[in-house]
């Protein structure tokens, strides 16, 4: 059996036993458009706001500055998800002239490559050569998780990726990079008008350093939460939901972006429906048998990161 299929077997064995209590989960396919536009204008005031923090009180708030930053920059990454889903709005139209204006090219990417790459994800869930997002044990032999961590940070594929988005794939058109780099140019250009040289300045700057260092170690820890230490074979065995609370969560899974089994389960919930969907999940005897929930990151009874080490072998 291939791995889609297995994909699609475990997705259909939740699915027929939801439909045999008459489709309780159809109701949180309904999405509520202006709530991720409220919630990107939220990320994007906060930007701002921390920038202007830094430019108008001291240059000492400039670390708080980079962390906020980089936990927006993540908010947004997972609403430019929901986007490569049309979980924004079901009208195609909407839903790509929202990411495409206000979400990817902020982030240096471009939704149609962003969603081809996306579905391979889902489809060829964990094969080497298939699934692009599959991260691998670098070490062979026993190692902690803090060393596979770091590991995963130091690749300079990893590090350029978390950098500078889709600007540097070979797949990407010509067209698609132009138009990046001319909403850059238009953005930069109108913020240099309206808030003067020192703010748009500063604002480049905490924004690539951001992207640098704190972003790149959040969505380093994000994508090991989601996969990374599992087996392949099906999304059961090789997807984690992460049902956490506190401040790591704030951190590290902004719009509910933990809850990345019921994500790939129910693919067509929008990110503000997924704890809802969880819990739905946990009442049915597939997801109870099979499915792998982390409740804590570092403490606890069954913390993600025991996951992460190596015994000796690469799995």
């Amino acid at each position: 059996m291939t791995t889609t299929s297995h994909v699609l077997t475990d997705m259909a064995a939740l699915r027929s036993e939801l439909r045999q209590q008459g489709d309780p989960h159809c109701e949180l396919f309904r999405l509520h458009p202006w709530r991720a536009v409220l919630d990107i204008a939220f990320d994007w005031l906060t930007v701002l706001s921390s920038v202007a923090l830094v430019v108008c009180w001291s240059e000492l708030f400039a670390p708080l500055a980079v962390v906020l930053i980089a936990n927006r920059q993540r908010a947004l990454g997972n609403i430019l998800h929901d986007a490569g889903h049309r979980n924004l709005w079901r009208d195609r139209r909407r839903n790509d002239l929202v990411a495409r204006l206000l979400i990817a090219p902020l982030l240096f990417a471009s939704l149609t490559r962003y969603r081809e790459t996306h579905f391979k994800h889902h489809m060829e869930l964990g094969t080497d050569g298939g699934d692009p997002d599959l991260l691998v044990f670098a070490r062979r032999g026993p190692a902690t998780w803090l060393s596979n961590y770091l590991d995963q940070v130091f690749s300079l594929s990893a590090w350029l990726s978390s950098m500078v988005g889709h600007l540097l794939s070979r797949q990407l058109r010509t067209a698609s990079q132009l138009y990046i780099f001319g909403w850059w140019l238009g953005a930069v250009s109108l913020m240099w008008v309206v808030a003067g040289p020192n703010f748009t300045i500063a604002f480049l700057g905490l924004w690539l350093l951001a992207r640098a260092t704190a972003f790149h170690l959040i969505t380093t820890f994000r994508e090991m939460c989601d996969h990374f230490g599992l087996r392949p074979g099906g999304v059961f065995t090789f997807t984690r939901d992460m049902a956490c609370h506190g401040f790591w969560r704030w951190l590290i899974h902004p719009r509910n972006n933990g809850y990345h089994l019921t994500h790939h389960l129910l693919p067509a919930v929008p990110y503000y429906r997924l704890p809802e969907a969880h819990r739905l999940l946990k009442g049915q005897v597939v997801f109870r048998d099979r499915g792998k929930v982390c409740s804590d990151y570092f403490t606890g009874a069954d913390p993600v990161t025991d996951a992460w080490q190596t015994q000796g072998r690469v799995p």
